[in-house]
């Protein structure tokens, strides 16, 4: 954890590969669950794609109520973030899901540029708690869509 409240990189990149939760964390069931999501994505017919994609949104919007009462309050001047936590983990949980699924059946340029794309939003992801956590950073307050 990086502070008490949001988990790190690592674990939310666990998360996203199903690795059991052990700390019970709601943002990491979360993570497991849009993986889930966008693992079935990728073999749902696009008439299909609505309700997984409804699913999808009901989960980022818990994510971004629950980060809401976790947080700090930021400072005034704090910058703003281009998108709330539950943008971000959901495109953690799709970029990894790309990424096994590279793993296990692309050439390896292809898995070599998947690994790298999660690695890069990782980091991001990594930076944005780093500055929430001192309040120099503060979230989008309209919904997910």
């Amino acid at each position: 954890m990086t502070f008490p409240g949001l988990p790190d990189k690592d674990a939310v990149l666990a998360a996203c590969r199903g690795f059991p939760n052990m700390t019970d964390h709601p943002m990491l069931d979360a993570a497991g669950e849009l993986a889930i999501l966008h693992s079935t994505r990728e073999h749902t017919p696009l008439s299909a794609l609505k309700d997984v994609d409804r699913q999808r949104t009901r989960v980022m919007l818990g994510i971004d109520q629950w980060v809401v009462t976790t947080i700090p309050v930021p400072f005034p001047a704090a910058r703003l973030s281009t998108h709330t936590m539950g943008q971000v983990i959901d495109q953690l949980a799709q970029l990894s899901v790309h990424t096994y699924i590279a793993l296990a059946a692309a050439p390896e340029e292809l898995f070599y540029d998947a690994s790298l794309r999660l690695a890069e939003a990782a980091g991001a992801y990594q930076n944005l708690v780093d500055e929430l956590a001192c309040g120099l950073r503060r979230l989008p307050q309209h919904p997910t869509p």
